[in-house]
């Protein structure tokens, strides 16, 4: 039985750093790209499960990529963090989910999303017994058009966990209706706590604020944890990291939220010292 299954888009990420700020109908230079990682894995499910399954878990992201050499590039990575291909579904065509991640020298991030299969997508019998299946369910972005299915899919007495993003082509006011309503754990940055609805009472909310920290809530009690910030230009990734580290130290027996929080913190520091290196600030 898998521990933990991730539902969301897949993707293949291509960052580059500029020598200045893109501007149209002119040449800007690319002053930084990895040699080595370029496309790298990305995509929410794919780091939450990379973060999980380091901490001794199963995870499976659900998602869809093409059967086509990209497709093959993602599956392969996905192997090599040790973590399950088996919800990962390949669609036949030229292309697969990819992302161009373009960080601008004023610091901002340009973010070129392609996702392929235009809602060609469809949850499998395969897909759908990983998500039955799972101790523990974390919904995170995409497809729009699977919400309902993923959400029917699920053990209602396992786990649910929501890692919020604001996409309200996905994540529309039903489904995070839902999503508030029956969600164990809900992730969230500052900007994306408006789209939380009514919540169970019980409900943990770990909300992450950058280099001021993290907060964890839960039944009217808060905490703030700081954090050791680390200076990367390359953060893409990083909060679903944080998510797939607490939950993966939650799914291992870690039953104090604040001491799954350190982990999560944890983990996007090795994340962001691993990249620092070669395009640091």
């Amino acid at each position: 039985m898998t521990q933990l299954a991730v539902t969301g888009y897949a993707s293949l990420d291509y960052p580059v750093a500029l020598s200045g700020r893109a501007e149209g109908n002119a040449t800007t230079h690319i002053k930084w790209r990895s040699a080595e990682d370029w496309p790298r894995l990305g995509g929410c499910p794919a780091y939450v499960a990379a973060a999980a399954v380091s901490h001794g878990v199963t995870a499976s992201p659900v998602c869809w990529t093409g059967a086509n050499r990209e497709g093959d590039l993602f599956v392969s990575a996905l192997e090599k963090k040790g973590v399950s291909t088996a919800g990962v579904d390949r669609i036949a065509g030229e292309r697969a989910p990819s992302a161009m991640l373009i960080y601008q020298s004023d610091g901002s991030c340009i973010c070129l999303y392609d996702p392929a299969f235009g809602g060609a997508e469809t949850l499998t019998d395969v897909q759908a017994r990983v998500i039955a299946d799972a101790e523990n369910l974390c919904v995170t972005v995409g497809p729009g058009h699977l919400m309902d299915a993923i959400l029917a899919a699920r053990n209602p007495q396992g786990r649910l966990s929501w890692v919020l993003k604001n996409d309200l082509n996905c994540f529309t006011p039903e489904i995070c209706r839902r999503l508030s309503a029956d969600a164990e754990i809900i992730f969230c940055n500052r900007h994306e706590r408006g789209l939380i609805a009514e919540t169970r009472e019980d409900v943990l909310i770990v909300e992450t604020q950058g280099a001021e920290g993290v907060v964890v809530e839960r039944c009217g009690e808060r905490t703030e944890i700081a954090v050791e910030p680390v200076s990367a230009l390359d953060t893409t990734g990083a909060g679903d990291t944080f998510a797939g580290g607490f939950l993966g130290a939650w799914s291992s027996g870690v039953d104090d939220p604040v001491e799954a929080a350190r982990c999560g913190i944890a983990d996007v520091r090795s994340l962001l010292v691993e990249r620092s290196g070669g395009h640091l600030e």
